[in-house]
């Protein structure tokens, strides 16, 4: 990337902008999915700040050093560092852009302050933080009071193995539909290539306990599509969250696999056009980062015309 190019990476939203862009959110939306959002969006305004600057930090005391720095780069207010440990970060504000230009008392919350400084955290010691907001200007108390908490999902890539070669050749870019009512040749394939030498992340609607037993898998990371508050869950109604721990794998892996069992659950809990999108998504980001998708589905139980669509958007492993 040259000069230019970096000059240009980043720019912070104003004030008024941001007060628009909530109430027309919360026409479309409601109050609650509209708050959901703007976290989100901070959290991608927070990691593009960090990686326009280009800091990253190998250790909490290293980062306790700069934040005060980005904090001032932010311009979300006047902002004071009150707590910093290996697993929570303590920030007040004194005075609060976004809580300025929404009202204060109105109850609404500084959604997409807390996204961007959970953006800022987990860029810089590349580890997932999430925001939580204790009291608010908005809310009628005296200042804002973030608390950034470390997540306890970490998604690291690592082969089981890196001995032999894979005998299920697949290309690289590419994302493959396995049509299968019970998903063991899809697994059969990620197993091989984890252990061959290839990252995976395994994402299904099966106990990861149970997975891991069968399959012999030691070090894949799997996430567990499930409403259970356990770690290295994703509720299967958060679409945006599991995207999240996909692209932040698909970003450190190199030519990795990742297997996506539970498309039909997926699917009970959201619109099909919200999955079909997903889908997409995830087909973008496997050919941009060099990587490998299986997706296993049971026909049956499928509408014909819905797995048409799926079926033109995935490669049919015969």
């Amino acid at each position: 990337m040259n000069e230019a190019e970096t000059a240009v990476s980043f720019f912070v939203m104003g004030g008024n902008a941001l007060r628009s862009l909530h109430d027309e959110l919360q026409i479309l939306l409601g109050e609650k999915d509209a708050s959901s959002l703007l976290e989100r969006y901070g959290y991608r305004c927070g990691e593009g700040l960090v990686q326009s600057i280009g800091y990253t930090c190998d250790n909490i005391e290293e980062m306790e050093d700069i934040l005060p720095g980005i904090l001032i780069e932010t311009g979300l207010g006047r902002a004071v560092t009150r707590k910093i440990t290996q697993d929570e970060i303590i920030i007040e504000f004194e005075e609060s852009v976004e809580a300025n230009h929404l009202g204060k008392k109105t109850g609404i919350g500084c959604n997409f302050t807390r996204g961007y400084l959970a953006g800022v955290i987990s860029s810089l010691v590349d580890a997932r933080f999430d925001g939580f907001e204790d009291k608010c200007l908005c809310r009628g108390d005296e200042f804002c009071l973030h608390r950034i908490v470390r997540n306890s999902m970490y998604v690291k890539p690592e082969p089981e193995s890196t001995e032999g070669e894979v005998e299920n050749e697949l290309e690289i870019c590419t994302g493959y539909l396995v049509k299968e009512e019970v998903p063991d040749r899809s697994y059969e394939i990620f197993k091989d290539w984890v252990t061959h030498g290839h990252q995976g992340l395994c994402i299904t609607r099966d106990f990861p306990a149970k997975i891991r037993k069968r399959y012999g898998l030691e070090k894949t990371p799997i996430i567990w599509l499930s409403t259970s508050e356990t770690e290295n869950t994703v509720p299967p109604q958060n679409l945006s969250a599991l995207f999240y721990h996909i692209e932040n794998f698909l970003k450190k892996s190199h030519n990795g696999i990742l297997l996506l069992s539970g498309l039909e659950y997926l699917i009970t809990h959201n619109s099909y056009q919200s999955v079909l999108k997903f889908i997409q998504l995830l087909n973008e980001q496997i050919a941009i980062r060099e990587a490998v998708l299986v997706v296993p589905i049971s026909p049956m139980t499928m509408d014909e015309k819905d797995l048409k669509l799926i079926e033109r958007e995935l490669t049919i492993l015969e």
